[in-house]
């Protein structure tokens, strides 16, 4: 959903309200390191399993690094009206998938409504590090992955209400640092 809100935002906010990508320059985040370690644990998780199956093992363990490093980087940030948005997202989804052993909870029927089906047999072999698929033991199914977006949207998804908080999250950030700049008095 990150990559679908940036996208949305450069379209509201230099396509349709004019603003500046000169604005994106001016956001102020402050130790993004926490970010970006955040971000490339989550990254390392998913796409180094194969090569290194320990990951597996260890999971929930790295999953709890992943937020860990993102919830310092909020303290940090926690005086950006926006960031508190992420914020609400990112606590929402730490919750469900830590409540159900260190993994989101992805819908069966949100997978097959949004068109991607062809997840469900990895999710239903249980090898996905960062995801698994709901059951009826799952806890706090509210917050799952239960949201879907189907065709013709462009990249089907399903997502949780905690996505939808951190996209739009990003969405206020970027659109309204674009539409500041274009505002800004030139002397």
């Amino acid at each position: 959903m990150i990559f679908d809100s940036l996208g949305a935002s450069f379209i509201y906010g230099f396509l349709i309200r004019r603003g500046k990508l000169s604005g994106i320059a001016d956001i102020d985040i402050k130790k993004p390191i926490f970010f970006v370690l955040g971000f490339a644990l989550e990254f390392g998780v998913l796409n180094l399993t194969d090569k290194y199956p320990i990951i597996m093992t260890y999971r929930a363990y790295i999953h709890f690094l992943d937020y860990l490093m993102l919830f310092i980087g909020l303290w940090y940030n926690r005086q950006n009206k926006y960031m508190k948005v992420i914020a609400i997202g990112i606590i929402l989804n730490f919750i469900v998938i830590f409540v159900n052993g260190g993994r989101m909870p992805v819908s069966i029927n949100a997978l097959n409504a949004a068109g991607i089906s062809y997840l469900v047999p990895e999710l239903q072999k249980n090898v996905i590090p960062t995801h698994q698929a709901m059951t009826a033991a799952t806890k706090l199914k509210f917050l799952s992955d239960i949201l879907y977006l189907p065709k013709p949207y462009p990249l089907p998804k399903t997502f949780s209400i905690g996505d939808l908080f951190i996209a739009t999250g990003i969405f206020l950030i970027v659109s309204n640092a674009m539409i500041k700049a274009s505002k800004k008095v030139k002397i």
